[in-house]
């Protein structure tokens, strides 16, 4: 018996020994989860900075994008504005210097006969 009593304290210890190694990973197991956890908080901290500056960033683009945009259309609407004026200037300017055209009826004299005279003409 004395041998199986050695046998049985060595299976003892080695249990033992398996057993504090196991509590050791164990307790290393959750430092490591705790570490992970504080990672990974970390980590959205940062993705979630990140996209706010990224969306910031666009955000300014767009309206540096959307007031040029204006400014181009203001200038278009002014050119074709200052391009009517011109026209309407020049037909204004050209009519005012132009003799009015009368549309009033030219009567010319008749003869005698129902011939309207001529300077051109035979026998004349």
């Amino acid at each position: 018996m004395p041998e199986n009593n050695n046998q049985q304290r060595k299976v003892q210890e080695e249990a033992e020994e398996v057993k504090v190694i196991m509590m050791d990973n164990m307790e290393k197991t959750e430092e490591r989860k705790e570490k992970v956890q504080d990672l990974d908080e970390r980590a959205g901290e940062l993705k979630s900075k990140s996209f706010h500056k990224t969306a910031m960033k666009v955000q300014k683009q767009m309206k540096c994008d959307n007031v040029k945009a204006s400014w181009k259309l203001i200038a278009v609407v002014g050119a074709m504005a200052a391009i009517i004026i011109i026209v309407a200037i020049i037909m204004w300017v050209n009519k005012k210097s132009s003799p009015e055209i009368t549309h009033e009826r030219v009567i010319t004299p008749m003869h005698e006969n129902g011939i309207t005279p001529t300077t051109n003409g035979p026998g004349m």
